[in-house]
């Protein structure tokens, strides 16, 4: 019991914290790219297009040198990111220390290597948010675009385990789909499958800008069409805010005046801040050698001298649109999101 007790008090004070950093607009999301490596030849993704190797990513101490100093300025929701972060057989590891320096550690996967023993084992170190892509109701669609057979059937499998062995049902499992040119039919069908699994549900638009990749985005409008599914179903947890400018991204290409910079950054495998991860080739310095009030500076200049606006993809969009004033509504949708379900 005394353990329990103990583990709230520290959730409430993260909570506490990352509110903070909602009202007063500071950076509160940081991608962290724990490895590039990837077994799947997805047709959006470039990053396994390249050879990368274990010994080049960042390690437990690195991890510890980047959460304490990322501390300093409150709690962050930290995206593990790759390639595959569950590739690494020390995430646990990795979640346990950003936990334990009060952040909230969630991540993006295919849903491969998922199991149950490493499904509690994620759970007990603390990860507050796991989502599994999935970007088709039709498994044959979803494994040719992601270049692996059996891809549809091993995400649907994660979700189900990932989702039995939550110890706090505010640890969310989310199902999560790329939104592109010919899926929006889709995403229906793949609520349905949400509810089914007892989990919920998220979207982001397709970036095409890192690499060399076919612009897929929807020819149509799409907003209202999803505004209406999120009203019918209560699983449809992306923001209001993110869906509500998705026609002016698809329309313009995204949307302007990011605040990559301001609200979140990238930390990629040698430990370099940029602005985001289409940004890798303009770091703003290394967290691992450089003082962090040096490189938030760095960053800021570089988001107010920036006239980028060419992706709105969902981290981009949750950092904006959470702290979009009034935050009433921001903030309802975002505790529906990680309330107790």
């Amino acid at each position: 019991m005394l353990y329990s007790i103990k583990q709230e008090l520290h959730y409430q004070r993260r909570c506490g914290s990352l509110l903070a950093g909602f009202a007063t607009r500071r950076l509160i999301y940081c991608n962290l790219q724990v490895t590039y490596r990837c077994q799947f030849r997805c047709s959006i993704c470039d990053f396994w297009k390249t050879k990368h190797k274990a010994e080049e990513e960042l390690s437990l101490d690195d991890i510890r040198v980047i959460g304490d100093k990322l501390a300093r300025y409150g709690t962050f929701i930290i995206s593990l990111a790759g390639g595959e972060p569950l590739i690494r057989e020390d995430l646990p590891d990795i979640i346990r220390i950003l936990n334990a320096k009060g952040h909230f550690p969630i991540l993006i996967t295919n849903g491969w290597h998922v199991t149950p023993d490493l499904a509690e084992e994620l759970s007990v170190a603390g990860l507050q948010e796991i989502s599994v892509s999935l970007d088709y109701a039709d498994p044959k669609r979803h494994d040719t675009m992601r270049g692996m057979d059996g891809a549809w059937e091993r995400a649907v499998s994660a979700l189900d385990t990932l989702n039995r062995a939550r110890r706090d049902n505010r640890r969310r499992v989310h199902m999560i789909s790329v939104l592109m040119d010919d899926n929006l039919d889709e995403v229906e069908p793949l609520l349905l499958l949400s509810r089914k699994l007892g989990v919920t549900y998220m979207l982001s638009l397709y970036s095409w800008n890192r690499g060399v990749k076919t612009r897929r985005l929807p020819e149509d409008k799409v907003a209202a069409r999803l505004l209406s599914l999120k009203k019918r179903y209560p699983e449809f947890v992306t923001l209001t805010s993110y869906i509500e400018r998705l026609d002016e991204a698809i329309e313009t290409g995204g949307v302007g005046r990011c605040q990559a910079g301001r609200l979140m950054m990238n930390i990629d495998n040698m430990g370099r801040v940029a602005r985001c991860t289409e940004m890798l080739d303009s770091p703003a310095g290394n967290i691992l050698i450089e003082d962090m009030d040096d490189i938030r500076a760095k960053l800021e200049d570089l988001q107010r001298t920036s006239a980028c606006s060419e992706c709105w993809t969902s981290c981009r969009g949750f950092a904006e649109s959470i702290t979009k004033r009034p935050l009433i509504r921001q903030l309802r949708e975002f505790y529906s999101s990680v309330r107790r379900y």
